[in-house]
């Protein structure tokens, strides 16, 4: 049977899920939480990965007593996240307190690294897809994009794995700034973020403890072959029981509205689980709200994340 570092580095060249050997960082801006809902201070780390430049915003909270924790949070954009107003979020007339999920997430304590998806940064920088509404009419100009820019490659890079290799440099460049020492990390995210925050932590073993919420766990269970997952090329006899099983023995939660994750996918979740002792540390948390996060439910998962690492 492989090992797990043997599993880890399939999955991590068959995504491509590794960091950018050119990759850099540096401090950018300091700015104050635009929301009166919590107090404290955003620093941004600009990271340099496969040619293109990310913020990512580090947000220190003062509104409650610090937990010690950053929790790494990947999502479109970063300000929603904080319940600020992104030409996303003005673009579909969403309020972006729906997807405030870095203000909850300092409302309990924790320090936030909200860290940008690539394909939306050069969506919402194209004339051409910048007023896009759908998945497809809106990121799959930046796949082809991808696609050029990496075919050929001497290692595979899917858009997938670029996304989480992303998220990895991020996680460097918040231990080299030095603005959160001793910080234990964690990762959470929803939906595109529960995606990226479950490979994260599978693969990254320098977070101690993640939670996704309707990530869509199992490649029957969501878009996972869309040009900028997966592409068409969904890896074969295998599934991503074996994935979360990475994770293991930290701590994961899966969470389930009943969309993406529910009954339909307990199967995957429970193979998962035997890879923890005495299957105890993957906890899993459904409800009844569909694919949205509802507030008592991102409660409970701050709450969780709190309990486990503090």
């Amino acid at each position: 049977m492989p090992s797990r570092e043997d599993t880890r580095r399939w999955w991590q060249e068959r995504l491509g899920a590794v960091p950018d050997p050119g990759g850099s960082w540096r401090p950018g801006g300091r700015r104050a939480p635009g929301h009166p809902g919590v107090r404290g201070e955003i620093h941004q780390l600009v990271i340099q990965s496969f040619g293109s430049e990310l913020v990512c915003e580090l947000l220190r909270p003062t509104t409650a007593p610090s937990t010690g924790v950053v929790v790494v949070v990947p999502f479109y954009d970063t300000a929603p996240l904080f319940a600020e107003p992104s030409p996303r979020t003005e673009l579909s007339g969403r309020d972006p307190a729906g997807s405030a999920f870095g203000l909850q997430l300092a409302q309990a304590g924790h320090s936030v690294l909200a860290v940008p998806w690539w394909f939306e940064q050069v969506a919402a920088a194209d004339p051409a897809t910048a007023g896009a509404l759908g998945l497809d009419a809106r990121y799959s100009p930046a796949a082809e994009r991808h696609r050029r820019e990496h075919d050929g490659g001497e290692q595979p890079l899917t858009g997938l794995g670029r996304s989480v290799a992303d998220l990895m440099l991020a996680v460097t460049a918040l231990q080299e700034s030095g603005l959160a020492p001793f910080s234990r990390l964690a990762s959470f995210g929803h939906s595109l973020g529960g995606k990226l925050s479950l490979h994260l932590a599978a693969l990254d073993p320098r977070i101690e403890a993640g939670a996704a919420h309707e990530p869509g766990l199992g490649f029957a269970h969501s878009n996972w072959a869309d040009p900028w997952y997966l592409d068409g090329d969904i890896p074969a006899g295998r599934d991503q029981d074996e994935l979360l099983g990475l994770v293991a023995p930290r701590p994961f939660l899966l969470a389930g509205g009943g969309g993406s994750d529910g009954v339909h996918n307990l199967g995957l979740f429970h193979s998962a689980r035997r890879h923890w002792p005495e299957e105890q540390g993957l906890d899993l948390l459904l409800h009844d709200g569909g694919h949205p996060v509802p507030t008592h439910v991102m409660a409970g998962i701050a709450a969780w994340l709190g309990e486990r690492l503090c």
